[in-house]
């Protein structure tokens, strides 16, 4: 397998690539148009095809295009069932499966920060999106419900095994992965916390975004 993790410094936004060894088959996940030449330099390297530009989530209504990736050959752009993304090729539910060549994405459904958010949950690891961030929980938006933040966190996400590694899309704080157990056990935002008291913890916080300094 090949993965790479890419950082977008202007925006503190993370991008993953992953690849199928055997067939030279790759996904993209939630990559940015300032990253878009750094991954296709990637995939020519390492003689990689890509076939999927995936989504955690998009934001209506800006940004909701997929960008200069999905116009290569042979690419499908995927988001979540509810993702505000006229131009998606492909919608996801609770529990489909992405393949490429050998290997299985299984998509999760994570509503919450947009209504349309999912995670992606490959071999070790799960890609979060923006339903929470190391040690905190993702800022919100317009669309964000703090009910369903707090139910992907706490019923889906934790749910999931303790060595399962955590992706999230932003890093604020040098934090690019964690793992569920230690998200388990020290995310200040969600730990304590019952639904209604961090819904109203949400509401107070300057910026909509809990997280330790």
């Amino acid at each position: 397998m090949l993965f790479r993790q890419i950082l977008d410094p202007a925006t503190a936004s993370l991008s993953y690539l992953l690849a199928d060894d055997s067939s030279a088959d790759a996904v993209v996940i939630d990559p940015l148009p300032a990253t878009a030449l750094l991954v296709r330099s990637i995939l020519q390297e390492q003689g990689l095809n890509l076939r999927y530009v995936l989504r955690t989530h998009v934001h209506a209504p800006d940004r909701i295009e997929c960008g200069a990736l999905c116009r290569l050959p042979g690419v499908c752009y995927a988001v979540g069932d509810f993702a505000a993304a006229p131009s998606a090729q492909r919608r996801l539910a609770d529990g489909d499966v992405v393949q490429f060549g050998g290997e299985r994405l299984r998509v999760m459904a994570t509503p919450g920060h947009t209504p349309g958010c999912v995670s992606y949950l490959w071999r070790d690891r799960v890609f979060c999106g923006d339903v929470m961030e190391i040690n905190g929980c993702g800022q919100a938006v317009d669309e964000t419900d703090f009910g369903q933040m707090y139910d992907s966190v706490m019923h889906r996400i934790f749910a999931l095994a303790d060595e399962t590694l955590l992706f999230p899309a932003h890093d604020y704080r040098g934090r690019t992965v964690s793992t569920i157990a230690e998200e388990r056990r020290m995310n200040s935002a969600f730990l304590g916390r019952s639904r209604d008291a961090f819904v109203t913890a949400m509401q107070a916080w300057p910026g909509n975004r809990l997280h330790a300094a």
